[in-house]
């Protein structure tokens, strides 16, 4: 009998190891994999592509059979993105100052002035764009595949715009840096609220 009571308990015990180690191992986070059908996608460069107070960036992707070419296709892709978005802007910009900087039979000439001038600038500025992050990769059939993250200053911008309507002789307007800048500074943080909505 006390043979029979020692089994029991030593049975008792190896059970309760048993299950403690058990709880034990379920705690451990489980590795979570993607629904059938489905493969998440980690992109390269993304954290570098996010616009910020004192840049606007973005990240270009291209493939192609050249490593050359597909470095240069997400170069221009980049670019692309980031004068897409300055579109607005410029319009937005060259708008209001114009309207309180000419009169109302000058407005619509001097809106047209500056807005080629603020495109000329950001063409320039985007062809001189910093990379802030590049990875490339060839696939399995020989392909080049690219990712490339620019910025763009939008102090740098702002100044730049600032010096070709300084320079600007045609304008025909009394120039002022600090009201220009005043007004630059606004329809760019119109235009970062509208993003991160």
């Amino acid at each position: 009998m006390v043979f029979i009571m020692k089994k029991c308990t030593l049975l008792m015990m190896t059970i309760a190891t048993v299950l403690t180690f058990a709880s034990c191992k379920s705690s451990k986070q489980v590795v979570q994999t993607p629904p059938p059908g489905r493969t998440e996608i980690e992109l390269p460069c993304v954290n570098e592509s996010m616009d910020d107070d004192e840049f606007f960036k973005a990240l270009g992707t291209a493939n192609n059979i050249n490593m050359q070419n597909a470095r240069s296709a997400a170069f221009d892709a980049a670019k692309s993105m980031i004068s897409k978005r300055l579109g607005g802007f410029i319009t937005g910009l060259s708008t209001d100052y114009s309207r309180v900087v000419a009169g109302d039979a000058q407005q619509e000439k001097v809106q047209r002035m500056m807005e080629g001038e603020f495109y000329s600038v950001v063409e320039r500025m985007l062809n001189d764009a910093a990379k802030t992050c590049e990875k490339m990769y060839q696939n399995q059939n020989g392909a080049y595949e690219s990712f490339i993250a620019i910025q763009v200053s939008k102090k740098e911008l702002i100044n730049k715009m600032a010096d070709k309507l300084t320079d600007n002789q045609e304008l025909e307007i009394e120039f002022n840096r600090d009201q220009f800048r005043k007004f630059a500074e606004k329809k760019m943080k119109e235009l970062q609220d509208m993003q991160n909505r």
